[in-house]
């Protein structure tokens, strides 16, 4: 099975967002600044092709009335809430600049309905416009984003533009160099040396670019003048999560009760907990996405969010809230499949061993003793000791015994 990467970019997303904040700006040509460059412009100024990383200079003088706008709102719980619905799509996100997402949807069936549920997802569930390009590599989906912007002006607030395998070395000879993102520099060259489409890098022998850019450099375009990237999509987000799964077979026809659904996500609970273990850490935020079955044919999903105030650890504690959550709302129909995503991590507390060692049993101060020597060896042992370590000056030791009489 070909690979399906996607690459889905917000477009004009700061812009839009800052016109929400400050109504008087709808309607204008605006700019949104961050430390003296332009991140974002508004719609109005694609007729005046103001772009972000232009000069301000050079964008006054394209449009005498731009107006230049500090970003005031805050992005980062929008873009949250949009990189959250990828990953609900597929557990491997890789966010990237501008803003923008790669999604490996490889291995969720067939490409064109995974495409199909990503767009009817995004579709419904998130308010601004976005592009998106898909093909078998992260090169070719960004290109084909890149494509779809161009495409998609004239027609939608949202386009795509799928790139099958078979489709790509067609799709990319056209283009020009200008478009091989991975090194932005490098048509220069290139123009330099008489080729400006990736057609025209195609028939450059391999040897022949070797030697002119280097052998790393002329390999690489050499392998995406034919749309070949291996680069994997990295999964970075959510970051430092654990997931679980909970799908049911067909046949099963889903958990219909509390006890068929305890019985079903024990598994996962239990290797979710042993891997928090594993990593010495608690999860301070717990987020569920559950599918039920509506009539035999279409399915729903709901998405529960739970901020667990000292923290989860154990399967029990884990059982525990999801059965809680789960139990609270009447279910719309059997649940067919359930996915767990245990966020927020932070280090488990540190007990004091010696003080309580009947509470804790004869394994726990080994455990502390790791746990310092590891905090010793990442902020020097200078910054961390024990109170036993202190050197107590002979003036303080005095006083300490006068105290006593």
């Amino acid at each position: 099975m070909n690979p399906c990467i996607a690459y889905i970019q917000l477009h004009h997303f700061y812009a839009l967002l800052e016109a929400k904040h400050q109504p008087a700006l709808r309607g204008k040509p605006f700019a949104i600044v961050r430390s003296g460059k332009i991140i974002d412009a508004s719609f109005q100024c694609e007729q005046f092709n103001i772009y972000p990383g232009m000069g301000l200079r050079q964008a006054h003088l394209a449009c005498p009335s731009l107006r230049v706008v500090n970003t005031e709102s805050d992005p980062e719980p929008h873009l949250e809430k949009f990189k959250d619905i990828c990953a609900s799509l597929t557990p491997i996100v890789e966010p990237v600049g501008e803003p923008g997402v790669f999604l490996d949807l490889s291995g969720f069936g067939k490409p064109h309905l995974a495409v199909k549920k990503v767009i009817t997802k995004l579709m419904r569930e998130w308010p601004f416009p976005w592009y998106m390009g898909t093909a078998s590599s992260k090169l070719a989906a960004k290109i084909a984003c890149r494509e779809a912007v161009n495409q998609g002006k004239s027609r939608s607030r949202s386009y795509f533009l799928s790139i099958e395998p078979a489709q790509e070395k067609a799709f990319l000879a056209p283009l020009s160099v200008e478009c091989l993102w991975p090194w932005p520099q490098v048509h220069k060259k290139l123009q330099n040396l008489g080729v400006y489409t990736i057609g025209q890098l195609f028939d450059v022998p391999r040897r022949q670019l070797c030697l002119q850019l280097g052998e790393k450099m002329g390999n690489a375009l050499y392998d995406a003048a034919r749309g070949v990237d291996s680069t994997p999509v990295q999964s970075l987000y959510p970051p430092k999560t654990v997931q679980g799964y909970l799908q049911l077979a067909p046949e099963e026809n889903g958990c219909t009760n509390r006890q068929s659904l305890i019985r079903s996500l024990l598994p996962a609970l239990h290797e979710a907990a042993a891997r928090l273990g594993a990593k010495g850490s608690i999860c301070t935020r717990l987020k569920l996405f559950v599918e039920y079955d509506i009539d035999g044919e279409h399915a729903v999903q709901r998405v529960f969010e739970h901020h667990p105030k000292d923290g989860l650890q154990t399967k029990t504690e884990l059982l525990h809230t999801v059965e809680k959550i789960i139990m609270e709302e009447p279910w719309p129909g059997p649940i067919l499949g359930m996915r767990f995503m245990l966020m927020g991590l932070k280090p488990s507390k540190i007990r004091q061993t010696n003080l309580m060692p009947r509470i804790w049993g004869p394994k726990q101060p080994t455990q502390f003793v790791q746990t310092v020597a590891a905090l010793q060896n990442r902020f020097g042992s200078k910054n961390i000791f024990l109170a036993k370590d202190m050197v107590i000056p002979r003036r303080e030791r005095m006083l300490q015994l006068l105290i006593k009489y």
